[in-house]
C-alpha cells in the first residue's frame, strides 16, 4: 500500500550492523544495510544493478559495499565506484548505481523509509537517556501474522487471562476494564488500568496503569506505571516484512536500577510473554480485516475497532500525522 511506504520503520538493532552488510525486508522490499567507517548506517534495495545479486551477501571494504558476484564496488551514496574487470581509468556505466533508501539511527535501532518524503517522524521518548532512567535492549522476534494483528494484540487486555495464563495473566479476572482510545497528532493513544499476576522477576499481583501511544501505523510506546512508583516503558516496533510476516523489535526503559531488577529477569520475562503471543498469532490470516462487520465484536473490543478506523484513514489518505520537530 503506497500510504504505508511514507512512514519510518525500525529494521534492526544498531548493534547488529558491525559493519554489515545485513539483509532486511520492509513491505515486500528487500533491503541491504551497511556502515561506513563503523559509524553511519546506509540502506539500499538489496539488488546489484549488474546481475541482480543480493548485496547483503557481500562485504564492506574501504568504505564501499562490494557485490559478492562480480566484485562491483559501491560508495555510500550508492554510486558505482569500481568495476574490478575494468582498468582503473576506464569509464564506469552511468546506470550502475544503487536504489538508495532513506536511513537513520535512533533509540538503538536502524530506521528506514521507502518514500523520499516521510511523514510523521520518529516517536518521542523523553525518558530515553535521561537521568534516573536506564535502557534494557531486548530482542527481535519474527511473527507469522500481519503487523496490524500484532499491534492489536498489544492494545487488547481481554486476551491476558488466557494467552498469558502461565505468566502475568495467571488467575487474572477476564472481565477487564475497557481502555479509552483517542486520536492524536502522531497516531492513537490508549489508556487502561489492568490487574496482573506479576511483573518481570517478581511474583504477586499488582495493577498496571498504562498509557499506550501508537506512532504511525505500527510503532508503539507503552508506558506502564505501578502503584509503588516503578515505570516500565516498552518500545515495540511491529515492522511489516511481507503480508502475514512481521519483525518485532523491542526495548525497555525503566526508572529503577540494575540492582533493583536485573536486566536478565526482564529479558527472560518478556521473551516468555512474546512466545505466548506468538503461539496464538502465528498462522493468523495474512489480511487484517478493516471492515467492522468482518468479525464479531463486543464492547471490550473498542480499541480494536478504533484501530481499524485509524488504519482505514491512513490507507485512504484521510489522515496523516502532524510533523515532528
Amino acid at each position: 500500500m503506497p500510504a504505508l511506504r511514507r512512514y519510518w520503520y525500525p529494521v534492526a538493532f544498531s548493534r547488529s550492523l558491525e559493519p554489515g552488510p545485513l539483509h532486511r525486508r520492509v513491505l515486500g522490499v528487500d533491503i541491504v544495510l551497511w556502515r561506513s567507517s563503523g559509524t553511519r548506517a546506509h540502506a539500499a534495495v538489496d539488488q546489484c544493478p549488474h546481475r541482480d545479486a543480493k548485496l547483503s551477501k557481500g562485504w564492506v571494504q574501504d568504505e564501499r559495499l562490494v557485490c559478492p558476484y562480480h566484485g562491483w564496488e559501491f560508495g555510500c551514496d550508492g554510486r558505482l565506484a569500481r568495476v574490478p574487470q575494468l582498468d582503473d581509468d576506464a569509464p564506469l556505466p552511468p546506470k550502475g548505481r544503487l536504489a538508495s533508501i532513506l536511513c537513520t539511527e535512533r533509540y538503538g535501532w536502524i530506521w528506514v523509509c521507502l518514500d523520499d518524503e516521510p511523514v510523521g517522524g520518529l516517536p518521542e521518548i523523553p525518558e530515553w537517556g535521561a537521568d534516573g532512567w536506564r535502557v534494557v535492549p531486548e530482542y527481535e522476534w519474527l511473527f507469522d501474522c500481519s503487523a496490524a494483528h500484532l499491534v492489536e494484540n498489544n492494545i487488547d487486555p481481554a486476551h491476558i487471562a488466557f494467552v498469558h495464563r502461565e505468566s502475568f495473566g495467571a488467575g487474572v479476572d477476564p472481565r477487564v476494564n475497557v481502555p479509552d482510545a483517542e486520536r492524536t497528532g502522531f497516531g492513537l493513544r490508549f489508556r487502561s488500568v489492568i490487574e496482573v499476576a506479576s511483573r518481570p522477576g517478581e511474583s504477586g499481583g499488582t495493577v498496571r496503569i498504562s498509557t499506550s501511544d501508537l506512532w504511525g501505523p505500527f510503532c508503539g510506546v507503552f508506558r506502564i506505571e505501578y502503584p509503588d512508583g516503578l515505570v516500565h516503558i516498552m518500545v515495540k516496533a511491529c515492522t511489516p516484512e511481507l503480508d502475514g510476516h512481521t519483525r518485532l523489535l523491542q526495548q525497555v526503559v525503566r526508572n529503577d536500577a540494575e540492582a533493583d531488577r536485573p536486566s536478565a529477569d526482564i529479558l527472560a520475562f518478556d521473551d516468555k510473554v512474546e512466545g505466548e503471543d506468538q503461539d496464538i498469532l502465528d498462522g493468523l490470516p495474512p489480511d487484517y480485516p478493516l471492515a467492522p462487520t468482518a468479525q464479531v465484536h463486543t464492547r471490550v473490543d473498542r480499541p480494536a475497532l478504533e484501530l481499524r478506523r485509524y488504519y482505514a484513514d491512513i490507507i485512504s489518505g484521510a489522515w496523516t500525522p502532524e510533523p515532528v520537530a
